[in-house]
């Protein structure tokens, strides 16, 4: 006879989640601060949270009941899950619930760099109307290479098929995926073909800082570059060099290597105020996968998901 888990939720969730997993103990503590966090840890068998914390080895230690951790969106890089893995811990993250809202985003930003319509609205919030100097160009006339074919990679595809350009992609880990839609190619093709580039990784040890001088060196013409991975993707004082040499023509940036600005280093402040001051950058406080469809999304994916291993994985008397 299966029993009831423990599960802890630690930040707010759609209350949908909590309706699915009801036949389970759930503790819910969104508001729970990081010093009340281990003492609740004791009896949990499934831990929920976003981005409160990073849950590393010292966490995972202290959760000595603990089978499963799942991620309320899609970047696992504040868990340890290899360490996790090796204690009998499953990890799950959905993805699946947010793909949609990162894809727009996307599209959103490429066609407001192409259109200037940052530096457009600015202009005419100054009284200034310089229809010349804002005249942009057409996304269909160009190449928008992807890296990073996964959830939201290919999603991207689908929605750039429609404008009419040309679409590569590469990933690492992700093969023989070509089709009608988009082309797969090797990062070195991709740095050939492209007019645009954007991001769509995870932060791992073969992603961290791969936009760098070097990456950026090997594109052959200006491009346009988005990230909406994570801010730790690329190496943002390369991204700013290319900015004022004109090798990056602009660039589009959801996620930053440091999203607390009230703790930014000097700089990083510097940093950040060339990028806020840049017409040619627009920035994005983390919002790509932050919609009230994906809030309700990621909520039902995940609950699928644990309702799914607790079927799999019983807890028994």
């Amino acid at each position: 006879m299966s029993k009831r888990h423990h599960i802890l939720i630690i930040d707010e969730v759609h209350p949908i989640l909590l309706d699915k997993l009801a036949e389970h103990d759930v503790t819910y503590l969104p508001s729970i601060s990081i010093g009340d966090l281990e003492e609740n840890l004791s009896g949990v068998t499934i831990l929920v949270l976003r981005s409160k914390l990073v849950f590393d080895k010292s966490w995972i230690d202290k959760a000595d009941t603990l089978e499963f951790i799942g991620r309320l969106g899609s970047g696992m890089d504040n868990i340890d899950v290899t360490y996790a893995k090796t204690k009998g811990i499953e990890c799950m993250n959905a993805p699946e619930g947010n793909r949609n809202a990162v894809a727009e985003q996307t599209v959103g930003m490429i066609l407001g760099m192409l259109s200037n319509i940052y530096k457009a609205t600015n202009e005419v919030q100054m009284g200034l109307w310089d229809r010349k100097g804002n005249q942009g160009v057409e996304l269909k006339n160009m190449t928008v290479g992807i890296i990073g074919y996964g959830n939201v990679g290919s999603t991207l595809a689908n929605k750039l098929s429609s404008f009419g350009c040309k679409v590569v992609a590469y990933d690492k880990f992700v093969k023989s995926f070509g089709n009608s839609i988009v082309e797969e190619v090797s990062l070195e093709e991709l740095q050939v073909e492209s007019d645009i580039i954007t991001l769509h990784v995870p932060l791992n040890r073969y992603s961290k800082e791969m936009v760098d001088s070097t990456f950026i060196e090997k594109v052959c013409k200006p491009f346009f570059l988005l990230n909406l991975a994570r801010g730790e993707v690329v190496n943002i004082v390369d991204v700013i060099s290319g900015l004022r040499s004109g090798k990056i023509k602009g660039a589009a940036l959801d996620v930053l290597p440091n999203e607390k600005l009230n703790k930014l280093s000097v700089k990083e402040k510097l940093e950040f105020d060339f990028l806020t001051d840049n017409e040619r950058v627009i920035i994005t406080p983390h919002i790509g996968g932050l919609t009230k469809d994906s809030y309700l999304g990621l909520a039902n994916v995940l609950a699928e998901k644990i309702i799914n291993w607790v079927n799999i994985n019983p807890l028994v008397n």
